[in-house]
């Protein structure tokens, strides 16, 4: 993951930060065989989720996975960008872009 730049924003990062703690921008690839992190690609990190875009079911799903990954509760995530586009922007509540760039650092993609 290439990290944040102050001057030039992000680059190639999904992450950037917020006042009210860190934005991670992702695609969601709904009616996905298995959920999960698959890549990072143009600035957002591909997240495949098994439900259907119907409904906010594929939005929770892919909360509730990046909780998980990010190891935060669900409640510290709020959807702020995206809730009927597959690219939306995800609001990481009082966590620095740094902390939220070492949690993701684990993940395999």
């Amino acid at each position: 993951m290439v990290s944040y730049n102050r001057r030039m924003g992000p680059t190639n990062s999904p992450l950037r930060p917020s006042g009210r703690g860190t934005l991670l921008n992702i695609r969601v690839r709904p009616g996905s065989s298995r959920s999960g992190v698959v890549d990072v690609r143009e600035g957002r990190l591909v997240v495949a989720v098994h439900s259907p875009p119907e409904g906010g079911k594929a939005n929770r799903e892919a909360l509730k996975l990046l909780g998980a990954m990010l190891g935060v509760a669900v409640s510290r995530l709020e959807l702020v960008r995206g809730a009927s586009s597959r690219d939306k922007t995800v609001l990481l509540k009082g966590m620095s872009v740094a902390d939220a760039e070492s949690r993701l650092e684990v993940l395999k993609y």
